[in-house]
């Protein structure tokens, strides 16, 4: 917040309230957010306090809100709202903005985020929106293979049930798995049943998940470069010197009747890292197939390294979760310089043949502000969405906050800015790459 592309010309914030989840202990007494009891939230008085300091380091010991290592959410916030005279460009230069620094379980860099927490956020920030009386954008520069990628998943569920809850557009980044080789589908009834992936050096934990239609019955086998053979089909525990598997079963749930066997592969008890080379996923079909489909996804990139993935991946049906949400605007990332996609951007359809992403804007080198002071360049689909987002909150002030199109949200905004958007050559259109195309 104290980057001048978050503040207006007087020299203050334009952040209405900054609600950072990881703040505890005495810190956070008397600062947690009405009805959600930890954190600290801290509105734009406390910050403009903070900035009359006139020093960083002053200021973050009286509204603490450090961005790790990445400075992720710097830039991805300057993108959509940095200040006009800031040289991120932002979007929406005039707008407000509410930030929410999500919690981090493991430490606040090596860490990662529970999709709770975010929930959290959303809540949070639309519950501020309806008390200001004001529409809002919430951008989602986030995502995650852990699910079936149908929609179906509690949070994909939740994001999309808030649609109808006062006047609101949810924006999440397509993800950056495109060309990922993280993403395979494979027929179990076919005569090809071993699925084939490779795991580079020094990776400490790999997860596979695999999902199978629960009407289908079949065994799954694990292959080790080591030559071991383990039947994963349920919940299981092998140790030795050399790797570590774990398997565990699950069934139908209440918000999906697909059924998920995740695979965790971790070293040897004498090992620092998983053995490097060709592992295997075999299946044995030992009863009735009704429908044989299985889908298998690795970690996204941030988790595992370039050199681990399918050695014959299907790289459609790579969006994250939560872009493959109903009733969200899913971006994906176009290279400005090369004039085509970019072959990260992550591409559909759902699996369950919804087209995602909906839209996609420019995503290579985007000038963004850097956490700590001055400017950078960012690449990815969580830098193109913040444009999308910039865009949205403008077209939401002339419809909504101007009295022109009050109903300009939601499923509305998401059929204008479709309609208006242009298509790219040499794409299908609509497409599971460009969707309706480029702003």
């Amino acid at each position: 917040y104290f980057h001048p592309a978050f503040r207006d010309e007087d020299g203050k914030t334009r952040i209405l309230y900054l609600w950072n989840q990881n703040i505890d202990g005495e810190s956070a007494e008397g600062r947690e957010p009405l009805g959600y009891g930890y954190g600290a939230q801290y509105d734009s008085s406390d910050i403009n306090s903070a900035l009359d300091t006139g020093n960083r380091g002053f200021s973050e010991m009286l509204v603490p809100a450090s961005d790790g290592l990445s400075g992720h959410g710097t830039a991805v916030a300057s993108i959509a709202a940095g200040s006009r005279n800031s040289q991120s460009g932002g979007i929406a230069y005039e707008s407000e903005i509410i930030a929410v620094a999500l919690k981090r379980t493991g430490g606040s860099d090596g860490g990662y985020t529970r999709t709770i927490d975010i929930m959290e956020g959303i809540d949070y920030a639309l519950r501020k929106a309806i008390e200001l009386n004001m529409p809002i954008v919430i951008n989602l520069s986030f995502g995650t293979n852990e699910g079936a990628h149908d929609g179906n998943t509690l949070f994909e569920n939740y994001i999309t049930d808030i649609n109808g809850i006062w006047k609101n557009i949810v924006v999440v980044a397509a993800g950056n798995e495109g060309d990922s080789r993280h993403h395979v589908r494979t027929d179990v009834s076919s005569n090809i049943n071993r699925t084939e992936f490779a795991i580079g050096d020094n990776e400490k934990n790999i997860r596979l998940f695999i999902w199978k239609y629960f009407q289908d019955e079949f065994e799954i086998y694990l292959n080790t470069p080591s030559g071991k053979r383990i039947n994963i089909s349920n919940d299981v525990t092998v140790s030795s010197q050399r790797e570590n598997i774990e398997s565990v079963l699950a069934m139908p749930t209440p918000y999906t009747s697909k059924q998920l066997v995740e695979v965790s592969i971790r070293p040897g008890n004498s090992l620092d890292y998983v053995i490097s080379g060709i592992w295997s996923i075999e299946f044995a079909v030992t009863g009735t197939i009704k429908c044989g489909i299985v889908d298998m996804w690795l970690p996204t990139i941030e988790a595992i390294g370039l050199s681990t993935g399918f050695l014959r991946p299907s790289p459609d049906t790579t969006v994250t979760i939560p872009a493959t949400a109903r009733k969200v605007l899913s971006v994906g990332a176009f290279n400005q310089d090369a004039g085509s996609m970019a072959p990260f951007s992550g591409r559909g359809y759902t699996a369950d043949g919804r087209l995602v992403p909906l839209i996609v804007a420019y995503g290579v080198d985007v000038t963004a502000a850097g956490y700590g002071g001055g400017y950078v360049r960012k690449t990815g689909t969580s830098f193109a969405a913040p444009k999308i987002s910039g865009y949205a909150a403008c077209i939401m002030e002339w419809g909504i906050v101007r009295r022109n199109d009050e109903n300009m949200y939601g499923e509305k905004l998401i059929a204008y800015m479709t309609r208006y958007a242009v298509g790219i050559e040499g794409e299908e259109m609509p497409g599971i790459r460009q969707g309706w195309g480029l702003i």
